[in-house]
């Protein structure tokens, strides 16, 4: 099973930018905030894969992409 993934609405509020800093979000909440569910919804789902379908592996490139995620999450990407 593949699982296309998107961050920016999906993991966090559709709200992150690029600034000086980093990635912020405008807006309540943190970055990656709803991760835990998605590592939660597939430990049962042990053939899970995931691709990246976001624009921080266009904008960041692949390796940084992924590196955002949590361990549990990079290691089916």
């Amino acid at each position: 099973m593949i699982l296309f993934l998107d961050f920016d609405g999906v993991l966090h509020p559709d709200a992150a930018f690029r600034t000086k800093r980093g990635i912020e979000l405008r807006g309540e909440g943190e970055l990656f905030m709803w991760s835990p569910h998605l590592v939660e919804a597939l430990e049962q789902q042990q053939n899970v894969r995931i691709v990246l379908s976001t624009s921080w592996a266009r904008k960041l490139g692949f390796q940084r992409a992924r590196a955002a995620l949590p361990a549990e999450l990079q290691a089916r990407v």
